[in-house]
């Protein structure tokens, strides 16, 4: 490995300036971001300083994804292998050949056969008026499996059972486990499940005629769909990249769930 690209947050600059020099030293050519770039897909390796938000950020604009280390700078951290006072000694590993990488899902969104988004958490189906509902019906592999009205729906990879839809009651997914959660947000509804289906799907989603919706890929971007359009949503051929953890990853996500406050 030769070329780094090393991103970071705002107010992670001076961490982000110590990352590049620790790689400097020990022959690897750094570029500093402080914005994701479709650059990025050039490099070797990417490192990134922040949070989770940061590396989605960075998959958003990538089609193929070099092998990513995450330095924690957020709030939780699912995503990334390192704290700022341990990112040395975890770094060296991956330089001297003691990571492996490992491949995540990602999901793709269409409308009317134009792929609009790639998400590694989730695309979020919502209403375009705040605290107005929209319907929606959901079919996969052409059988309906609900049809409601609800503020949206989520479509989430098992990396993204940890996001969005922890909040709304659905269940932690085993990242290992590819599959796509589907989890309706506030459904006016008196009784509901999520569904967890495989992950060679094909899920189309139907608006009700009375009202537009958003379709968002993993809170960063976003898109107006309208009642007729075909919305379809399946794996992307895509993944997200990342150097191994050196824990389990199972039991590094149960600590963090713990701490949220």
């Amino acid at each position: 490995m030769k070329r780094a690209g090393v991103v970071y947050k705002h107010g992670s600059i001076g961490l982000a300036r110590e990352v590049a020099s620790f790689l400097e030293e020990r022959g690897i050519e750094v570029e500093l971001f402080h914005l994701p770039s479709p650059e990025l897909g050039e490099y070797d390796f990417i490192v990134s300083v922040g949070g989770d938000g940061t590396i989605l950020q960075i998959l958003q604009g990538l089609k193929k994804s070099p092998p990513i280390f995450g330095i924690n700078r957020g709030k939780i951290g699912i995503l990334t292998h390192a704290e700022p006072e341990n990112f040395k000694e975890e770094l060296e590993k991956v330089l001297n050949g003691d990571y492996r990488v490992e491949e995540f899902m990602r999901i793709d969104c269409f409308v009317n056969s134009e792929r609009i988004h790639t998400a590694l958490n989730e695309i979020a189906i919502l209403s375009s008026k705040p605290a107005r509902l929209i319907g929606l019906k959901v079919l996969v592999d052409g059988a309906e499996i609900e049809d409601m009205r609800a503020d949206g729906m989520l479509f989430s990879t098992p990396l993204g059972s940890t996001a969005y839809a922890l909040s709304t009651g659905g269940p932690v997914v085993d990242p290992y486990l590819p599959s796509i959660l589907i989890t309706p947000i506030a459904p006016f509804k008196l009784g509901w499940k999520p569904w967890i289906v495989r992950r060679d799907c094909v899920i189309n989603v139907e608006l009700h005629p009375e009202r537009e919706a958003l379709a968002i890929s993993d809170g960063q971007r976003s898109v107006k769909v309208f009642p007729g359009d075909n919305i379809e949503i399946r794996e992307s051929p895509y993944p997200a990249v990342f150097f191994q953890c050196s824990f389990n990853r199972i039991g590094k996500i149960a600590e963090k769930l713990r701490k949220i406050r």
